[in-house]
């Protein structure tokens, strides 16, 4: 596997020890929502407390193989997932997703009645053809901003994974990951989408 997608997962793992230990510190008991549909749903597991991620991301750690790319991309998922649901008595809304599922629903009908693409754009300077959904703090013109942070991303897969149009099972179609800047954490991110089945493009060398 590539280097920094290496340590995107290990900055991702210890991203999510931090937020575990912040909402602890905040005195959160439960998950938001409860239980976490992407570790539900790629491990079977209900994780419906603080004290639950808390030992489920410990398990993740131990049982983390940098050699299977399906178990790493899971791993990145499942922590993405971890990170959205721990943070919600800590962190501000503007760094939660800015779309909530109606506004997804309105999304994934636009994409279906267009025969479109959703683009998940990762810090880029471009947008493309199809309905654009910005990640990163200063979106570009003509896109949808959809979060802040990339963990934000947690929330558009568990719709996408329960959309006949954007998913078969646990496949992602029609959807595409354009990777601008690259930071680690955004490395894993892209890579992790790829092996779920999203279409990718790379704008940018490693910066």
């Amino acid at each position: 596997m590539d280097k920094f997608v290496v340590k995107g997962t290990k900055k991702l793992l210890s991203l999510a020890r931090t937020k575990i230990r912040l909402a602890e510190e905040a005195e959160t008991v439960y998950t938001k929502p409860r239980p976490l549909p992407l570790v539900k749903l790629l491990s079977g597991r209900e994780i419906k407390t603080i004290k639950d991620a808390k030992a489920y991301r410990d398990e993740l750690v131990q049982n983390l193989d940098l050699s299977d790319p399906g178990n790493a991309a899971s791993t990145i998922l499942q922590a993405m997932d971890m990170i959205e649901g721990v943070k919600h008595k800590f962190e501000p809304p503007e760094f939660c997703s800015l779309l909530n599922e109606e506004q997804l629903d309105d999304v994934e009908e636009e994409a279906k009645e267009n025969s479109m693409k959703v683009n998940l754009l990762l810090m880029t300077r471009n947008s493309y053809d199809g309905i654009n959904l910005y990640i990163g703090d200063k979106p570009i013109d003509g896109v949808i901003h959809f979060g802040r942070v990339s963990t934000t991303l947690s929330f558009f897969l568990n719709f996408a994974f329960n959309s006949n149009y954007l998913s078969e099972k646990t496949r992602l179609k029609n959807v595409n990951s354009c990777l601008g800047h690259k930071t680690l954490i955004l490395n894993a991110v892209h890579f992790a989408l790829g092996e779920f089945g999203a279409g990718l493009e790379c704008e940018t060398l490693f910066q």
